[in-house]
């Protein structure tokens, strides 16, 4: 009986999937190194370790992308998603009493929640976590902004221009993509940030209460 041997496919012969993975990592890899080297003298202590960090991150960043649903088209070469934009901020239309019914619900570690920001007229959605919840004040605390009330209000003057959404499908579009607008016209979407484009391949677009675990590569 002769043996099969399967051929082993090799580094130059990538399958789609793999291609896209590498046009993924090197939109990153571009991206990252130019934030990082627009650090301030302030920061430049944490840069080893910034750089020594952002392989794991972007690798994990690429598969998450690949292998997690979305409802957005994905942009490989600029690893970013892309949707039609509003003609006006989605975040118009939440009310109080909605965000609070749904964050007493759903307020646990981990979750990933929008942020409206309003500044000099420009208009944005960025997305964070929450790393802690306090019940009996109806408040929670995002990872990156701070406590916020149940109702959406921040409570910490540092971030005022900022008030927490309820996430919704086209809340969470318009925050994927990066939309912005000045004026209450649409003008060009901003990159998200590395960390901002972990959270944001996490989400769960059947139930934003509970998001996907990260993968890894």
């Amino acid at each position: 009986m002769i043996d099969v041997i399967t051929p082993q496919p090799h580094f130059w012969q990538s399958s789609p999937d793999n291609q896209t993975y590498t046009e993924l990592c090197n939109a990153l890899y571009e991206r990252e190194i130019y934030r990082l080297s627009q650090s301030s003298a302030d920061n430049l202590a944490l840069l080893p370790k910034r750089l020594s960090s952002l392989p794991f991150y972007i690798r994990r960043a690429a598969s998450n992308l690949l292998q997690y649903p979305s409802e957005l088209a994905l942009d490989s070469l600029n690893a970013s998603w892309y949707h039609r934009q509003a003609a006006r901020c989605p975040a118009s239309k939440q009310q109080a009493s909605v965000i609070a019914e749904f964050y007493q619900k759903a307020a646990v570690p981990g979750l990933i929640v929008p942020l409206y920001s309003e500044l000099h007229t420009a208009e944005q959605i960025l997305l964070d976590s929450v790393d802690e919840v306090d019940l009996s004040g109806q408040r929670l605390h995002c990872n990156n902004y701070g406590w916020f009330g149940f109702s959406g209000t921040p409570l910490q003057a540092q971030h005022s221009q900022l008030f927490l959404l309820k996430p919704a499908k086209a809340i969470m579009t318009a925050a994927c993509c990066g939309h912005q607008w000045l004026n209450n016209d649409k003008t060009a979407p901003r990159l998200l940030s590395l960390r901002e484009l972990l959270l944001a391949s996490r989400l769960n677009w059947r139930n934003f209460a509970k998001p996907y675990l990260p993968l890894h590569r």
